[in-house]
């Protein structure tokens, strides 16, 4: 993120400037933001990315979807957890195909 605003257009120059100039990660998180982003997954090796956005902006929720302690099917599958305990909605079908929603009691139960 070399300006901090969306990128426009995706030019092989706007990428060399890309990699070797310093970017401007805040910036670039509360832009989003300001356009109504409220829910980050980070799709990387870890959780730096999420931990370092949850500075720049009030109300948002970040989600790191690899994680180095877990196996990566269950850590996609917690994120994706996660993500939709935050409002999001995945296609749950594509990743249980066959699967239904069931309700599930509001009393306390053994």
């Amino acid at each position: 993120n070399l300006t901090g605003r969306l990128a426009e257009p995706y030019t092989p120059e706007y990428w060399v400037r890309h990699v070797r100039e310093a970017v401007r990660f805040a910036d670039g998180v509360r832009t989003l933001h300001e356009l109504g982003v409220t829910t980050f997954a980070e799709i990387g090796p870890g959780g730096v990315l999420s931990g370092m956005a949850q500075g720049c902006a009030d109300g948002i929720v970040t989600v790191p979807v690899l994680r180095a302690d877990r196996p990566e099917p269950r850590a996609v599958v917690t994120a994706l957890a996660e993500l939709h305990a935050h409002g999001a909605s995945p296609d749950w079908q594509a990743l249980f195909p066959g699967a239904r929603r069931v309700d599930l009691p509001t009393y306390a139960f053994q």
